[in-house]
């Protein structure tokens, strides 16, 4: 459980201090607060990446050389600190040098307004939503991932460089390399999509009558992925990079037979990503035998009185939850911390 945030320089707080003593936070505040802005640095300290941006230095309030973001739980101290020069994380004072080494000791699940994207965003949103909760779960899929990507780096590096008719020699010795380390995230990813259904399907009934199930895409299977890296190698040659492979895979949510992105309304997707991240948050417990930190970002809104009731009442109540949201809530199992406008 997360018993204090220090937060100095991080978006527009200069300096902010939060004594927690209760699993359920309620945070409150004006608009500019930055009470979406205590929920992102938790999980930024927890994944070392935002949920809102790709522009780090965006964190960075404005006009500051750095941030620095620490968390005390019951166990450990976490320090964060993001500068111009890169991150710096440590666990009890001690640095990690390996960013694979801070990532997955915290364990978080967070819904944001933005998460919807993962139905109506980018393959690229979907693909870092498999990555980064991955990593929360198994620290092997982090060191595969990052094998993969620096194999790919060299191989479209050496794409760039190349002619139709020079030795293939090289880029032959690049393709099995990459081949062996995709086929493992591919089937690491499938493996987590197949577990997280499992928990899909008994939660979303909860809140819906509607099916819902979560369908990867790969962008190749194995055969047509060893075809495509020895047989196909002009065509990465003339297009200077790597055109097929894992880099490339997506997801997309199926609704009663048909694309949520298409077939549900904008209340429907908004249900639909909170099961997902409740039964994200059982996967991982289940997984890790550990306790999750359930960060919720104004999941209420767009969701009927009966909706909001039934999901506040299905909360889980092992797990330490941390909540903003516009509407009122009430509950003498509640702490409430009110923020007032920079």
């Amino acid at each position: 459980m997360i018993k204090k945030i220090i937060l100095k320089q991080f978006r527009n707080h200069e300096f902010l201090e939060l004594q927690i003593n209760n699993p359920f936070v309620y945070i409150d505040g004006p608009n500019g607060s930055g009470k979406t802005s205590v929920l992102e640095s938790v999980y930024f300290c927890a994944t070392t990446k935002s949920h809102r941006t790709s522009e780090e230095k965006e964190l960075i309030k404005r006009n500051e050389p750095f941030t620095h973001v620490k968390l005390v739980t019951d166990e450990h101290k976490y320090d964060l600190v993001l500068s111009k020069h890169g991150k710096r994380a440590s666990i009890d004072g001690v640095e990690k040098r390996k960013i694979s080494d801070f990532i997955g000791n915290l364990r978080v699940v967070m819904f944001a307004p933005e998460d919807l994207d993962l139905i109506k965003g980018s393959p690229s949103n979907r693909r870092q939503f498999l990555d980064l909760e991955q990593m929360q779960l198994d620290k092997t899929y982090l060191r595969q991932l990052n094998t993969y990507k620096n194999v790919l780096k060299q191989r479209n590096s050496l794409l760039k460089k190349i002619g139709v008719e020079d030795d293939y020699t090289f880029l032959n010795i690049l393709g099995d390399q990459l081949f062996e380390s995709g086929m493992e995230i591919i089937q690491q990813r499938n493996t987590f999509i197949e577990k997280l259904n499992q928990y899909l399907f008994e939660i979303y009934p909860m809140f819906s009558q509607h099916q819902v199930k979560v369908v990867y895409k790969p962008d190749v299977e194995e055969k047509s992925f060893r075809n495509a890296l020895s047989k196909q190698q002009k065509q990465d040659i003339l297009y200077q990079t790597t055109l097929s492979g894992p880099h490339r895979d997506d997801f997309y949510i199926d609704f009663n037979g048909f694309d949520a992105k298409s077939y549900a309304s904008q209340g429907e997707q908004r249900l639909i990503v909170v099961a997902l991240k409740l039964a994200l948050l059982k996967l991982i417990e289940t997984e890790t035998k550990k306790e999750v930190v359930l960060l919720l970002d104004d999941v209420l809104s767009e969701l009927d009185e009966q909706k909001q009731k039934l999901f506040l009442d299905h909360l889980p109540k092992s797990h330490q939850i941390i909540m903003n949201s516009a509407l009122p809530i009430e509950g003498e199992h509640i702490q409430m911390v009110h923020l007032k406008k920079e």
